[in-house]
């Protein structure tokens, strides 16, 4: 009965633990877009990606791990309402200059439902 009860609130106390990712979310701190990180400044752009209602996968990835002088975010959007799309990929490129992200490119790439190509592709899905 004691093993019983013990798993029981060792349970419950993991489960209470356990961080959503709106939680998350409101934690990450929005500075000034100057000294911002990409993954902030996306944010700043986008502030409807806090609250999106669709499978979202959002990645900071920098080009190496210590005075890192590129990174890519990269916001891949699936379960949406468009039938013929499958997933949304949006790519944020930016360049670290003189201590500062600074956003170089933007690209958006469709996965479409349907057809023999099952990869991100820039042209939009029939």
């Amino acid at each position: 009965m004691l093993r019983l009860l013990s798993t029981a609130v060792l349970c419950v106390g993991l489960m209470s633990g356990c961080a959503t990712t709106e939680k998350l979310m409101d934690k990450v701190h929005i500075g000034s877009s100057d000294s911002a990180t990409p993954l902030q400044q996306v944010l700043n752009i986008h502030p409807d990606l806090k609250k999106a209602s669709s499978n979202m996968d959002v990645r900071q990835v920098f080009n190496r791990a210590e005075s890192p002088t590129a990174a890519q975010v990269i916001v891949t959007q699936t379960g949406l309402m468009d039938d013929s799309v499958h997933a949304i990929r949006t790519t944020y490129s930016f360049k670290n200059v003189k201590e500062q992200w600074k956003l170089q490119d933007t690209q958006k790439t469709y996965q479409c439902a349907r057809g023999k190509n099952k990869g991100f592709q820039t042209a939009l899905c029939p």
